[in-house]
């Protein structure tokens, strides 16, 4: 069978043609480099959550006394911020976060020191000891000063499987407290609500 073209159907033809050779020998390269998406995309990071009753402490004289004049200090994570990378073969994701502190010495401070601990944890890696990491700080007040902000920067590696289920390896923070300090937070939670 022989079919005709007139020179102008010939011409486009032929350039419909050119374009399509050029295209299969560029799509190659292109899949190769990853322009097509044939590398999938990494997962997201895990999330990072302060934990409602642990997100301040404060810090008592020794005696029974609770009231504003026996506060040593007061602490509270006011912010954090993160940001993740996975490894080339996605096996494991570099978390890196930096947490913010409220500190306020209290007016029956007399030494100007400050020593707390903070948590950050992966509910599912407990009870294995990788499942949660205490961090000690130390605030240091100068002259008259009764307020610090401080910063701390964690770097986290959690191994991940091939196709993680991200939600499972969500990270929760706070600071590390006493039995009796979380239910005086609690009470206080309870107190306001009133």
């Amino acid at each position: 069978m022989t079919l005709f073209f007139s020179e102008g159907q010939g011409q486009l033809l032929r350039r419909r043609l050119l374009s399509w050779c050029v295209l299969a020998a560029i799509f190659p390269l292109l899949s190769a480099c990853g322009a097509f998406g044939s590398k999938k995309p990494a997962p997201r990071c895990p999330a990072v959550l302060l934990l409602k009753h642990a997100n301040s402490v404060s810090y008592f004289k020794p005696g029974p006394g609770r009231d504003i004049t026996d506060v040593l200090a007061t602490i509270a994570i006011t912010d954090f911020k993160g940001e993740c990378e996975y490894n080339r073969k996605r096996t494991e994701v570099n978390i890196k976060l930096n947490v913010a502190f409220d500190v306020r010495r209290g007016p029956a401070d007399r030494s100007k020191v400050t020593d707390f601990r903070y948590f950050v944890a992966i509910p599912k890696f407990h009870p294995a000891p990788q499942g949660k990491s205490v961090f000690p700080l130390q605030a240091q007040f100068r002259g008259n000063q009764t307020r610090l902000n401080l910063i701390d920067e964690v770097n986290l590696k959690i191994p991940m499987p091939p196709y993680p289920k991200v939600d499972e390896y969500t990270i929760y923070m706070g600071i590390q407290l006493t039995p009796q300090q979380l239910k005086y937070n609690q009470s206080q939670a309870n107190r306001q609500r009133r």
